[in-house]
């Protein structure tokens, strides 16, 4: 059996709900574990994993084992810890190949899910960020058209399950924001449904891009994903019954943005989406100010802990201000 497969990949899996994780791996993945942290990589042992992947193979590739399909390629579950990605069209090469990641950038970053851990010719084996029942995409899931329904589905199902996740969760992201500007590389920020909460931990299932007008790795970029996209192609709305729950994802956001001094977003489309965030939350101060100030505190405060207990107050004067729909 010859293992090649396309090396496309989807920018937008749609995944599905599964049963709760218990830690189980199969035989296979132990093979591939302890492949891995071989300090020598022995040949036959090699060949041995290959000849494991084709025979497991048809049983991972079962209609159950499905996690999600998108516009190029199927991902399965093959356990507790790994999945598979394939795409829909296998490439016309005939060639068996294997290969490691070994990236160490990839392997520094604290909630990235979409690098291939190995590959058997184009099928990539991946960390599963699905290990809690309980997970999320970020934004509005695919297949609501009707305005009505997008809306609603924000605010009920995506704000109020993103807006009590721990504050842990936003700073992981941001620390590996502040690692992906430091290699030039952003997460995909277009599309927040590549922004996954599972459990209490926020994953990114989908690959690296090189920042750009549309790729942002800087606070910005946050703000873009959990705040002002309904999905890739819609812009969030203002809507008054959602602003408490917005509120506490800014707040999560710059906190998180703040321990580990993230970029703040200098581009002019960063800074509108950063002042269209405010503006969604109900705070009318505009960014620019808000920056000035937040500056002013990270030169008066070194101490952490003292710097985010003055931000914190600070965000509370923020909203104190009352939103008025007939002011200019």
């Amino acid at each position: 059996m010859i293992v090649s497969f396309s090396t496309n990949t989807s920018p937008n899996i749609k995944y599905i709900k599964q049963p709760n994780f218990c830690g189980y791996q199969s035989k296979f993945t132990q093979q591939l574990d302890k492949f891995i942290s071989s300090s020598v990589k022995d040949t036959a042992e090699e060949k041995s994993l290959m000849e494991s992947f084709k025979a497991i193979l048809p049983q991972i590739t079962k209609p159950e084992n499905e996690l999600g399909s998108g516009q190029f390629g199927t991902v399965y579950k093959i356990d507790d810890e790994y999945a598979l990605k394939l795409p829909h069209n296998p490439t016309e090469k005939n060639e068996e190949i294997f290969m490691l990641n070994n990236n160490t950038f990839v392997q520094k970053l604290k909630t990235y899910y979409g690098g291939f851990v190995a590959m058997f010719g184009d099928a990539k084996i991946l960390k599963n960020a699905q290990k809690s029942a309980n997970h999320l995409q970020a934004g509005v899931k695919e297949g609501l058209t009707d305005h009505w329904q997008k809306c609603s589905y924000y605010r009920d199902t995506y704000l109020n399950r993103f807006a009590t996740l721990p504050q842990s969760a936003f700073d992981n992201v941001a620390a590996d924001f502040k690692t992906l500007s430091r290699e030039n590389k952003s997460f995909d920020t277009i599309n927040p449904n590549n922004f996954l909460a599972d459990g209490d931990e926020l994953k990114i299932i989908d690959d690296l891009e090189t920042p750009n007008d549309k790729f942002f790795n800087s606070l910005a970029g946050m703000v873009k994903v959990f705040l002002t996209s309904f999905d890739r192609n819609t812009p969030a709305e203002f809507d008054v019954l959602a602003v408490g729950s917005r509120r506490m994802l800014l707040r999560k956001i710059i906190l998180a943005g703040e321990k580990h001094e993230l970029n703040f977003g200098s581009s002019m489309t960063e800074r509108h989406e950063l002042n269209e965030a405010l503006r969604l939350s109900d705070i009318q101060t505009p960014w620019s100010e808000i920056q000035h100030d937040l500056i002013n505190i990270r030169r008066r405060y070194p101490d952490m802990t003292e710097r985010l207990k003055k931000i914190n107050a600070y965000l509370d004067e923020l909203e104190d201000t009352a939103y008025n729909p007939f002011m200019d």
